[in-house]
């Protein structure tokens, strides 16, 4: 079970380990401790690193560079591909442009976070040839500085490409046609079997190739976790010290990585990264791109999949709302059958979902939206970005003559589970032009809902914000600039 690390052109055997290690307590005991542990949970990126791994277009392959949160991916998802870390830039002595850019333009004062700050920039040096603000917000929005402020290192991130096509090539760029051919080479499609033996028990590690293998292991093996990015489960293992006996990951799973564009549908399958799904859900809910940017991190959405965050069964996760008001449905499997279901009656109550014993999500079917339908999203945080949200809200509009024909509405945080409001949508179809819509829609929802309180919001919170985004999204309807419409997103 080999990998690529950094420069080395020899591959590194990640060798017989413990499946619930993650990649960043590899790297720390093995005396690469550039990358350092922050937060344990995907919050703060100073233990950001970049992954390399070959994707095939077109028939043709190259070679993609992602930053990740390593104390959330297990190490045996490093198999097949190329690990950069901080330690893998130097090259002849000599800082690596996004080092040097750190370095001239003051951005580092402590220290701690920079090595993070320092690999997205990696990332993005690899993957673009100029770049805007915009562009560097989003490749650093996983990364917090507690000391130094944003300014520099924002100036970093310009500076980095102001010569960079003078500037002689990186070891990576020099050297990626070699990097491709040991990577392919790497790319073994064979299933990975082991166990692991510690004290008086085993702890197993699968990862099939092939969805026929998946779905034997899964009916064989009574005790499983499937793991796809596992940004929600690892935090299990890093933050509860849970130990799984029987990790099954689905990352080499290739029909579960699949996208499939068609006339009348898109079918996303369920280990494809939110990232690598966003240009196909953009292009057709236009929407969901400011959505997505509030979503999570650039290293989040590069490792996280559509499919675990509905898996999970979390009731405040993003998608699920999103998806049921698209009317969207998922492909079970077990063995060597599949159902379809619609996604709302996924779930039966908090964390417990329909899925039996052995079946899986193979895939998430969304129809595409005719030319009478309008999406519309919003989130409630703490944070404007990157945080868990108290209320998730999507309204899927179908229109007639200018006047709403349906609506399609379901929430996130309002209950315990992810759940379509049927009771507003019959209301907002009668009373939708109503001008007291806000205080008349929190009767409605006051009668649907019973929201818990948690350290995010109280239960009055989220029935008061919930009504004044349905009068928020009526307005947006009907055209109202979003510059706006800020009341409506704060209580009355």
């Amino acid at each position: 079970m080999y990998f690529l690390l950094n420069q080395n052109s020899s591959p590194t055997d990640l060798g017989l380990i413990n499946p619930n290690t993650t990649v960043l307590e590899w790297l720390r005991s093995n005396q690469l401790v550039g990358t350092k542990e922050g937060c344990g949970s995907g919050d703060c990126g100073a233990c950001t690193a970049v992954i390399g791994e070959i994707v095939t277009s077109n028939k043709t392959s190259k070679i993609e560079y992602k930053s990740i949160n390593t104390c959330m991916a297990l190490a045996y998802g490093l198999v097949g591909k190329h690990l950069v870390t901080v330690e893998g830039l130097m090259e002849d002595d000599k800082l690596h442009p996004s080092q040097k850019a750190m370095v001239l333009e003051n951005g580092s004062q402590c220290g701690f976070c920079t090595p993070g700050f320092v690999m997205s920039l990696f990332a993005l040096y690899q993957n673009k040839n100029s770049v805007n603000l915009h562009q560097i917000n989003e490749a650093l929005s996983g990364n917090l500085c507690r000391c130094t402020g944003y300014k520099p290192i924002i100036a970093a991130a310009f500076s980095m490409f102001d010569n960079k096509n003078d500037e002689p090539l990186d070891y990576y760029k020099k050297n990626k046609k070699q990097i491709t051919d040991i990577l392919g080479k790497l790319n073994n499609p064979e299933h990975i079997s082991l166990s692991f033996k510690k004290s008086n028990k085993t702890i197993k590690y699968d990862a099939p190739s092939t969805i026929d293998e998946l779905s034997n292991i899964l009916i064989n093996n009574t005790s499983t976790n499937i793991i796809a990015a596992g940004t929600d489960l690892s935090l299990e293992i890093t933050q509860s010290m849970k130990e799984f006996s029987h990790i099954v990951s689905v990352n080499k799973v290739i029909e579960l990585k699949e996208i499939k564009d068609g006339a009348n549908e898109i079918e996303i399958g369920a280990a494809v990264s939110y990232e690598d799904a966003a240009s196909c859900l953009i292009s057709n809910w236009p929407d969901l791109a400011a959505f997505l940017q509030r979503f999570a991190s650039l290293p989040i959405k590069n490792w996280a999949t559509i499919g675990g965050n509905i898996a999970n069964a979390s009731p405040i996760g993003d998608m699920p709302p999103v998806l049921i008001a698209l009317d969207a449905k998922l492909k079970l499997r077990k063995g060597v059958d599949s159902r379809i279901i619609n996604l709302e009656d996924l779930k039966i109550t908090y964390k417990k979902t329909v899925i039996q014993q052995g079946e899986f999500i193979e895939s998430i079917i969304i129809p595409k939206p005719n030319g009478n339908q309008q999406l519309i999203t919003h989130k409630m945080s703490k944070r404007y970005e990157d945080d868990i949200s108290a209320v998730c809200m999507a309204i899927n509009i179908s229109s007639k003559n200018n006047k709403p024909e349906s609506f399609k509405i379901a929430f996130g945080g309002m209950s315990g589970i992810p759940q379509r409001s049927e009771k507003l949508e019959d209301f907002l179809l009668k009373h939708w032009q109503n001008d007291d819509i806000a205080s008349l829609s929190y009767k409605v929802l006051n009668e649907e809902f019973s929201p818990f309180t948690d350290v995010r919001a109280s239960s009055e919170y989220r029935l008061q914000v919930s009504a004044n985004l349905v009068k928020k999204t009526i307005l947006m309807y009907l055209g109202e600039s979003i510059e706006n419409l800020a009341e409506y997103t704060h209580l009355n």
